[in-house]
C-alpha cells in the first residue's frame, strides 16, 4: 500500500534532525499508518508518532531520555535501543525480536550500562559538527569507545583521542580516482579529520561498481550505509571484522555441505538409477510444488535488503528465476517441460495433494523469508539452498541419466541449477557478508541455513518413503 503525506505532515518530519533519526522516523511513521490501513500521513498521525520516535531514538543514541539506573532495563543487542521496564516484543528501530534484548540492570546482576554524560565542552564540540548523519554516527562511536574504557562520561580529552585517531588514518589517504566536480565539492563539506577515511570507502565502492570516476551518487550511497550501522567501514577494526567474517563463512560451509540432507541416504539411492517410471513420476510430481514456489522465496527477501546495490544481486537471482523475462525459460516453466517429457499433463500435477513433507517444505521456507529478519531467510535460501543445490542436482541428475530416456533440453531445469547456483550462491554469500556485525547477526545466518537443511532433510525422508527406497 502507497502512502501519501500532507504538507502540514512533511513540515513536522522536516524538524526532525536530517540523516539517521529522520530517516528511522520516516519509516516509523510510515510503518504505522501502513498497520492501520492508512494512506495518508496526517499532521496528527506525524505528531503522534514523533514522540515514541524521538524517545526510541534518544534512548538509542545515549541521550537524556533513558531509564533510570535502579530501574530495571533491557537493550536489543543488534541496535543498542534500550527499553524501560519488560523488554518490548519487538525492537522499535530494528524489528528483533524479544529475544534480542538483554538486562542492563545492575541490581539483577546482569550487564550494567549506566547512560553516558557529556561534559558540557564535549557536547558543545560535537554540536560543531552539522546535525544529522556525521552528528548521529560521530556520537556513536565516541560513546563506543567511552564504554569500551568503562568510563562514566565523555570529556572533551576523549573526544580529541578519538578524533587524532581519525585524523591520523585520514591524513594517509590520497585520491587515487577521478572525481566529477559535484562528489569533490560534496567531499570537501566533510569534517577533514574523517575525510580521508570517506575517501577511501567511496572509491572502494567505485573500484566495486567498476567506475573509473566517483560521482556525486557514491557519497549518497556510502552515507545511507554509515547511517544504518553507525561504523567507519575503513576503519582497522573493521577489517578485523571482515577477517571475521571470512572465518565464519568457512565455518558455516563446515556446517552446511556434511550436513544429512545434502548427504542423504534418499539422494545417494537415488543416484544409482534403475528407478522406474512411476517413482520418477511421483518424484517429479511432488518436488515441483516446492520448485515452483522458489520465486516467492527470494521476492520475499528482496524489499528486506538494506542497501540498494545488495538488492539488485538478488534481483538478478529472482530474474534468473524468471527467465529473464522470457516465459519459456522461467524455471517454473522448465519444471514444467521435464514434467511433460515424463508424460505427464497439467491435471496431473494440478489436482496432486501435496505430501506432508513437501508441504512443510514449503512453508518452512516462506515462514524464514517473509516473517523473519532477512538475514534469517538470506541464510535459508543462499547456505541453506544455493551453496548446496548444485551438490544435490548433480545426484539427481546421475539417477534420472540412468533410470530414463531424457534429452538434455528436458533435463534443463535440473542442470541449469547445477551452474546457475554457483553464481547464486555466491551472491547470496557477498550479500549477508556486507550484514555481519558480530555473533547475532551470524546466529541469523546461521539460524535461517540450518532450519531450511533440516526442512530439506524431513523432505528427502519423505521422499524416501513415497518412492519405498
Amino acid at each position: 500500500m502507497n502512502v501519501t503525506w500532507t504538507d502540514e505532515a512533511k513540515n513536522r518530519l522536516a524538524r526532525v534532525p536530517e540523516g539517521f533519526m529522520r530517516n528511522m522516523t520516516k519509516t516509523r511513521i510510515e510503518g504505522f499508518a501502513k498497520e492501520k490501513g492508512v494512506n495518508l500521513i496526517t499532521l496528527e498521525i506525524a505528531e503522534n508518532v514523533v514522540g515514541e520516535a524521538k524517545k526510541a531514538m534518544t534512548g538509542m543514541m545515549g541521550g537524556s531520555i533513558q531509564p533510570s539506573a535502579s530501574a530495571a532495563s533491557y537493550r536489543c543487542k543488534l541496535c543498542g535501543y534500550v527499553a524501560a521496564g519488560n523488554a518490548p516484543d519487538k525492537c522499535p528501530i530494528c524489528g528483533a525480536g524479544k529475544e534480542r534484548f538483554e538486562l542492563v540492570d545492575k541490581g539483577a546482576g546482569a550487564i550494567h550500562e549506566l547512560p553516558l554524560q557529556w561534559n558540557p565542552d564535549a557536547m558543545e564540540r560535537l554540536e560543531k559538527i552539522p546535525a544529522g548523519f556525521m552528528r548521529d554516527m560521530t556520537r556513536w562511536r565516541i560513546e563506543k569507545m567511552a564504554r569500551q574504557k568503562d568510563l562514566a562520561d565523555v570529556t572533551l580529552d576523549l573526544m580529541q583521542e578519538k578524533y587524532d585517531y581519525w585524523a591520523e588514518g585520514s591524513a594517509k589517504v590520497r585520491k587515487k580516482l577521478p572525481w566529477t566536480k559535484e562528489a569533490d565539492e560534496k567531499v570537501l563539506r566533510i569534517p577533514p579529520f574523517v575525510r580521508g577515511m570517506v575517501i577511501k570507502e567511496i572509491e572502494a565502492l567505485a573500484e566495486k561498481r567498476g567506475l573509473k570516476e566517483v560521482p556525486p551518487e557514491l557519497l549518497a550511497e556510502a552515507k545511507e550505509k554509515w547511517g544504518a550501522s553507525m561504523e567507519f567501514h575503513s576503519e582497522p577494526a573493521v577489517k578485523e571484522k571482515k577477517t571475521g567474517k571470512k572465518e565464519f563463512i568457512e565455518t558455516l560451509k563446515q556446517e552446511v555441505f556434511p550436513h544429512e540432507a545434502v548427504n542423504h541416504p534418499f539422494l545417494e539411492r537415488f543416484s544409482k538409477g534403475g528407478l522406474t517410471v512411476e517413482q520418477v513420476n511421483t518424484f517429479a510430481i511432488h518436488y515441483y510444488q516446492h520448485a515452483k514456489m522458489f520465486s516467492h522465496y527470494i521476492a520475499n527477501i528482496i524489499p528486506k535488503i538494506p542497501h540498494e546495490w545488495d538488492r539488485m544481486l538478488m534481483v538478478k537471482n529472482l530474474m534468473d528465476e524468471y527467465g529473464n523475462l522470457n516465459p519459456e525459460k522461467t524455471h517454473p516453466a522448465l519444471f514444467r517441460k521435464f514434467l511433460k517429457a515424463l508424460g505427464l499433463e497439467k491435471k496431473d500435477w494440478k489436482k496432486l495433494k501435496a505430501t506432508h513433507e513437501v508441504t512443510n517444505f514449503v512453508d518452512r521456507l516462506i515462514m524464514l523469508t517473509r516473517h523473519e529478519p532477512f538475514l534469517v531467510g538470506l541464510g535459508a535460501v543462499g547456505p541453506g539452498v544455493e551453496w548446496v543445490i548444485p551438490t544435490m542436482f548433480k545426484k539427481i541428475v546421475d539417477g534420472l541419466r540412468k533410470s530414463i530416456s531424457l534429452s538434455e533440453d528436458e533435463l534443463e531445469y535440473w542442470t541449469s541449477h547445477i551452474i546457475l547456483d554457483v553464481e547464486h550462491g555466491e551472491a547470496a554469500t557477498k550479500i549477508l557478508t556486507n550484514y555481519l556485525h558480530g555473533k547475532d547477526t551470524e546466529d541469523m545466518v546461521r539460524k535461517g541455513a540450518m532450519k531450511s537443511l533440516e526442512a530439506r532433510k524431513i523432505l528427502w525422508d519423505g521422499f524416501e518413503r513415497l518412492l519405498g527406497f
